[in-house]
């Protein structure tokens, strides 16, 4: 055999070698399957993750049952309605599993591990031509994996679903490396704008999730952030009223449950928003989002303060060059400039002087015939050659800014941090300025921590630690974390065969599917240590033992415009590059070991400890 075809064998070894991590899908070993021919455990158990309808068996890969389809043993239209549609394969608590597949399959049948199921009593409670009950615990966890199969009556369309009993399921304490469904926001409170028209959401932000739903009595409106805004016309809601607002949190693995509070919606006149809190008058200083409506020797701007403009049918524009236009249009409206009232002839336009705005800011209050309904209007005036300067200042150093003029970022490799806006940007990103910026370069250090270690927890592996920090002392780990510009954190592993002599972990690499690894998405913080985390590779064959193994750990960054990865460095001699057994024969001249470790732990390090070579 030559040099080349023994390197080929080396790397198929390698290959066949990696097994699945903890992520999204736990390893058993398929010996256990009851069909020998087939690999179960490369089947994807997230369906209740992915929202098909009704697959209520995977909502953690730690959950007792998890639910799969085996597309090789399926065939039909009704794989897209048991997996998709209106059809149903649904656990409820130890006991039960039921089965639908509704009117469209009339006199299908379900078999469990190759047995036809049919009504013998307690086990099978309910079995009809359309419906199934079974005593899931009779049926179901007797195998690593079970096969459900739903066939038609004329046996042409069937559908197979693996059930994966959770009996190997790691429940140890060390790190996780899958992701986990979010905890429910924390905190939640809807403080009503001053004018009565909106509410401010605001909640604690959730660790692991990527967006947040809000609901109303129950029922999804919207996405929603943290600070996002409802208003009482968009949700339709009645003055006097009690409305249950809820919001839950989002991400990859499923959705939390939903945190509600009871909320009042007030009249006009109300002048609290709930328990401790009043309303304050708008400060027009604060507005950001005017809309320019003149130029000449004073330039004039608008803004709208709530949303009724609609009904009362008003939009400032300019009427030659002194003249401010408001259209009224429909009957007789009452109209307010700076507490001070105004005569308006009945279905008349509104035309005042710009003269008549003599101040910085400017109140107009228009208020249809019936009272019922009004829009406020904040105008600003400024001098066409003196316009409002903003502050922006970054990393301490300000710089004053004309508003409404362009600000372009510098070109710190990981961009910068908007702490008044809660929003990352990219390197040389412009954005336009409407009011004070403070802005602070974003500086991470992705560190892998030296050498590796054995995970002693079942499934065993060789676990590889990164830690995260600030190299920005005005910008803390813990305020970038906070933030919600992290997206994701995890760590790649693969060989240092795959990835070659000087080879680094990059876009590139990933984004490469010829390139076998493994992408393991962080789900907390290692010993409730924040920024480091841990990534594991588990099962491995025995003849790969003494591989070296490639472990880096990445974070993620959102910008206002896309996203940005950053990598550990790969040291091909150094800290992350560890076999098993390399690791393994160091654990065994530990003073752990000697003193603290127990027998089945000493035995998971001394299996590893043994190099073995492939045949």
């Amino acid at each position: 055999m030559n040099v080349i075809s023994k390197k080929k064998q080396g790397i198929i070894a390698i290959i066949c070698a990696i097994a699945m991590v903890v992520t999204s899908l736990t390893i058993y070993n398929p010996r256990e399957a009851k069909a020998a021919d087939t690999d179960y455990s490369q089947l994807t158990y997230d369906y209740k993750n992915k929202g098909e309808a009704n697959m209520k068996g995977a909502e953690t890969t730690k959950s007792q049952w998890r639910v799969a389809v085996d597309k090789s043993q399926s065939t039909g239209n009704i794989v897209d309605w048991m997996t998709t549609g209106s059809g149903e394969l649904n656990f409820y608590g130890d006991m039960f599993m039921k089965v639908v597949w509704h009117g469209n399959y009339p006199g299908a049948t379900l078999e469990i591990n190759g047995v036809k199921i049919v009504k013998t009593g307690a086990t099978v409670p309910v079995c009809n031509d359309f419906e199934t009950h079974v005593n899931a615990k009779n049926w179901i966890n007797n195998n690593a994996y079970n096969v459900v199969k739903v066939t038609s009556k004329d046996e042409k369309q069937y559908v197979t679903f693996i059930v994966a009993t959770g009996n190997k399921v790691d429940t140890s304490t060390e790190e996780s490396t899958e992701l986990q469904k979010p905890a429910a926001p924390e905190g939640l409170a809807a403080n009503i704008n001053d004018l009565k028209t909106n509410y401010t959401i605001a909640f604690s932000n959730v660790e692991t999730a990527t967006s947040y739903k809000f609901y109303l009595d129950g029922v999804y409106k919207k996405d929603i952030t943290n600070g996002g805004v409802v208003t009482i016309k968009e949700l339709n809601l009645e003055v006097g009223e009690t409305y249950k607002f809820g919001v839950s949190a989002v991400n990859d693995a499923g959705e939390s449950a939903i945190s509600e509070i009871d909320v009042k919606v007030p009249s006009k006149e109300t002048e609290t928003t709930g328990p401790e809190e009043t309303t304050k008058p708008l400060d027009p200083s604060t507005i950001k989002d005017w809309t320019e409506v003149g130029n000449s020797n004073k330039t004039m701007f608008y803004y709208i303060a709530d949303d009724a403009s609609d009904k009362v049918q008003t939009k400032p524009e300019m009427r030659g060059d002194s003249l401010f236009a408001i259209f009224t249009l429909t009957p007789e409206y009452k109209v307010k400039l700076n507490e001070k009232a105004i005569t308006v002839g009945r279905g008349a336009d509104i035309s005042i002087p710009k003269t008549s705005f003599d101040k910085e800011y400017n109140k107009l209050v228009v208020t249809n015939y019936y009272g019922n309904d009004s829009v406020t209007i904040y105008i600003k005036v400024v001098s066409a050659t003196e316009k409002t300067k903003y502050k922006v200042t970054v990393d301490g150093t300000a710089k004053e800014v004309e508003e409404g003029s362009t600000y372009t970022f510098g070109d710190n490799a990981q961009g910068y941090y908007d702490t008044t806006n809660s929003v990352a940007y990219a390197p040389n990103t412009s954005i336009k300025v409407n009011g004070d910026l403070n802005i602070k370069s974003i500086k991470l250090n992705v560190a892998m921590a030296k050498g590796a270690s054995i995970r002693l927890a079942t499934p065993t592996g060789l676990r590889f630690q990164t830690k995260i920090t600030s190299n920005n002392n005005d910008l803390s780990l813990d305020e970038i974390l906070n933030s919600g510009i992290v997206i994701k954190t995890g760590t790649i592993i693969t060989t240092s065969t795959i990835l070659g002599e000087n080879g680094v972990v990059n876009d590139e690499f990933v984004n490469d599917n010829s390139k076998l690894k493994l992408n393991i998405t962080n789900s907390g913080w290692y010993e409730n240590t924040t920024g480091t985390f841990c990534g594991s590779i588990v099962e491995i064959n025995k003849s790969n033992y003494g591989t070296d193994f490639v472990g880096v750990g990445y974070v993620t960054i959102k910008y206002n415009n896309g996203k940005k990865t950053i990598y550990a460095s790969v040291e091909t001699k150094g800290d992350n590059v560890r076999s098993a057994s390399t690791v393994a024969k160091k654990v065994q001249g530990s003073d752990a070991y000697k003193n603290k470790y127990t027998k089945a732990q000493k035995d998971v390090v001394d299996a590893y400890a043994k190099e073995y070579t492939a045949n």
